[in-house]
């Protein structure tokens, strides 16, 4: 009965970790480090203070199996409860229905264990119960009066009752932790964006969550520009301004780690691998696996050997990165004896503000609609419209030479602009469709059916001009 009881509430919290926050837990393993290289422990870690949080680092590798890592987290609290179970038969009189005693502390161990994202502290607790389950096997060798209980705690239904309540109230802290749930959502979003699965981070970020959330919608827009679409629906996900793509100053794993997926997808590996290194400052271990990994790859990309090997050999002293390894050592290889690609187009620039960055990439790779759409669309944000006008009339002699095949935005916020520019509807095509709904807008602008207007093209560039 007792062991079943366990085995129960074992796999029930499994369960409810793998179900509930399986990004979540895959993340931990992204911002932790663990090698066997010496220089590790010798410069991050003290011993014995720092004792538990290497045995975390350790543990964390294992994590990038999410129902590996559930288990894992179900096995801290799960193994405190055994060894306080070790003392209560140890030390107290008819044990086999006091089981309810060391189920109690459960809640507790799982609201701890949800804000304990480096597991040293965990490993600490799982040590002092071990600890304290062996002085109570030597205490018990000396003193053979067992401590008595009143008999009313001695009922059965208390060993499947309380086991039950606690394992209940355990789920509704976890579930309704605002970081646990929190990060969760955006690990999810990490993890689908990293595997280029745009119209899944689009379906989990829906218009209205978009405008509700400001990190959200920074996934939402970059889906959007990797699927082409972000010059056709960047206010339908409620683009308000430039600092909408991307975190001008990133503070938290969760911020590096999207800046540095947005300037991948630019081709940017300059600013990418400055956030990595900036990043590491923030891990517990002084680098993590996800910074080490994206170094790894944008020196590969870049064709510099030493670099990348330098932290291909990093993660080859880890205990779950062979594989990993093995895949990239191919690569490594044919770039052994090439030299290095840091190209340079044109005049330097540093990196500065969205509107300079995206300004001078332009100039560097004309051809280049991803960021020419950033670029466009973060002015159209600015409701400049003549701002805009000049801006894509240079754009558009690469972009669009013939006219023609312009995305909405483009067309819509053009439409006003027409008015006052002879010839611009010569030179660039409008459909019918699009004019005739700016047609229809103006009409009810100007009979005073403003919100008649803003309901009917609320996604449009024309409504977030007005209102």
């Amino acid at each position: 009965m007792k062991k079943l009881i366990i085995i129960l509430v074992f796999i029930v919290l499994w369960a409810g970790w793998l179900i509930g926050f399986p990004y979540y837990l895959m993340w931990l393993e992204g911002i932790s480090l663990f090698t066997t290289l010496p220089d590790f422990t010798s410069v991050h870690f003290h011993f014995p203070d720092d004792v538990f949080r290497y045995a975390g680092s350790f543990i964390l590798q294992f994590y990038k199996n999410p129902a590996a890592a559930a288990a894992i987290h179900t096995a801290f609290p799960m193994l405190c409860i055994l060894c306080w179970w070790a003392i209560v038969k140890r030390l107290f009189k008819d044990p086999d229905s006091l089981l309810w005693i060391v189920f109690l502390p459960l809640p507790a161990i799982l609201y701890f264990l949800e804000n304990d994202m480096d597991l040293g502290k965990s490993c600490m607790v799982v040590a002092l119960s071990a600890t304290l389950a062996a002085v109570a096997a030597v205490v018990s060798l000396f003193v053979k009066n067992k401590i008595s209980l009143p008999d009313f705690m001695h009922k059965t239904w208390l060993s499947i009752a309380v086991p039950a309540v606690c394992t209940v109230l355990s789920l509704v802290f976890i579930y309704t932790g605002p970081i646990i749930t929190h990060y969760d959502e955006l690990a999810e979003l990490e993890y689908l964006a990293r595997k280029q699965k745009w119209d899944k981070v689009l379906e989990k970020v829906p218009p209205k969550e978009a405008k509700a959330n400001l990190f959200k919608r920074k996934y939402a827009l970059l889906a959007l520009s990797e699927t082409g679409r972000l010059a056709d629906d960047a206010f339908r996900y409620s683009l308000s301004g430039p600092d909408d793509f991307y975190f001008q100053k990133p503070v938290s794993p969760l911020t590096f780690n999207y800046n540095m997926l947005f300037y991948q997808h630019l081709g940017m590996e300059n600013p990418l691998i400055m956030l990595a290194y900036q990043q590491e400052t923030l891990s517990m271990t002084g680098l993590s696996f996800g910074a080490a990994r994206t170094m790894a790859d944008a020196y590969i990309r870049l064709k510099d050997y030493d670099l990348a090997k330098k932290y291909i050999d990093i993660l080859s002293h880890s205990t779950c990165h062979h594989r990993w390894v093995r895949e990239r050592l191919p690569q490594l290889e044919a770039i052994r004896d090439v030299e290095p690609e840091y190209p340079q187009v044109g005049p330097r620039f540093i990196m500065q503000d969205f509107f300079v960055n995206m300004a001078s990439m332009v100039s560097r790779y004309p051809e280049d609609r991803k960021i020419a759409d950033y670029l466009l669309c973060g002015v159209l944000s600015q409701k400049d419209g003549y701002k805009f006008y000049e801006t894509f009339s240079i754009i558009a002699e690469e972009q669009y030479p013939d006219g023609k095949g312009l995305p909405r935005l483009y067309q819509e916020a053009l439409c006003p602009i027409s008015k006052h520019v002879d010839g611009l509807l010569l030179k660039y095509h409008i459909d019918d469709e699009v004019w005739e709904k700016f047609v229809d807008f103006n009409d009810l602008m100007n009979s005073g059916k403003s919100h008649i207007a803003k309901r009917r093209y609320a996604d449009t560039y024309w409504a977030y001009v007005f209102f």
